[in-house]
This record gives C-alpha cells, sequence and structure tokens, in this order.
C-alpha cells in the first residue's frame, strides 16, 4: 500500500514538472514577445519599459499558476521562470541569448512574489 502511494506521488511530481516545462517554454516565448514589443515601442527606455510589461505579464502568469497548480505554485513559479529564461536560451541559442541581467533578475524574483500575493489574495476574497 505504501508502495502505491509513492508510485502515485512519483507520477504526480512527474505530471507537474512536465506541465511546468511545457509552461516555461510559453513563458520564454511570452517574455521574448514582450522585450521586443518594449523594444519597438520605446527605444530609448527599453529596459523599464520591458520590465513594466513584464510585471504585467507576470501578474497574470501568477493567476494562472496560482489558478492551475494547487499543490506548489510557489515552486511550479520558480521552475517555470528558471526554465522559461535561462535553460530555454540557452539550449534553442546559446548564453548570448539571456536577457540582460537587471531584466532577468527582476523578473525571476517577481514571479514567485505574485503568486505567494496571488494565492495570498485568492485566499482572503471570498468566491463569487
Amino acid at each position: 500500500m505504501s508502495q502505491q502511494n509513492q508510485l502515485s506521488t512519483t507520477q504526480r511530481v512527474l505530471k507537474h514538472v512536465l506541465l511546468w516545462t511545457v509552461f516555461g517554454y510559453c513563458y520564454h516565448s511570452a517574455i521574448n514577445l514582450l522585450v521586443k514589443m518594449a523594444i519597438d515601442s520605446q527605444p530609448e527606455q527599453v529596459l523599464v519599459t520591458a520590465m513594466a510589461y513584464c510585471l504585467g505579464f507576470n501578474v497574470l502568469s501568477a493567476h494562472l499558476i496560482s489558478k492551475y497548480d494547487r499543490h506548489w505554485p510557489e515552486i511550479a513559479a520558480i521552475y517555470i521562470g528558471i526554465f522559461g529564461l535561462l535553460v530555454v536560451p540557452v539550449i534553442l541559442v546559446g548564453p548570448q541569448a539571456l536577457l540582460s541581467r537587471p531584466l532577468l533578475a527582476g523578473i525571476l524574483i517577481s514571479l514567485p512574489v505574485f503568486t505567494f500575493a496571488m494565492r495570498f489574495i485568492k485566499r482572503k476574497l471570498p468566491k463569487n
């Protein structure tokens, strides 16, 4: 009986990691698009504009993560951020494809923080 529960837990973890990996790839694509939009909209203040766009997108991503992952949303946010912003670009293009360090740090830190805040807000607000 214990082995069956362990197998179930292992399968659950594997399922979560696979889903997080797919979401991480989609997250990478969306962040790249937002950075390109920031470059097109205000070329003289790219970093500030890109950070604003990415923070707004991280609020949406945090909502989705906390909605669909009820077990480990903060861990999911950390994994998705690291996989989407560090692993995917290095695998696809190489280290030169990484975002600038301030932008990368801001995005990577804000996603788990927003996920925690979103989960906290959802617990406090009554459901309609």
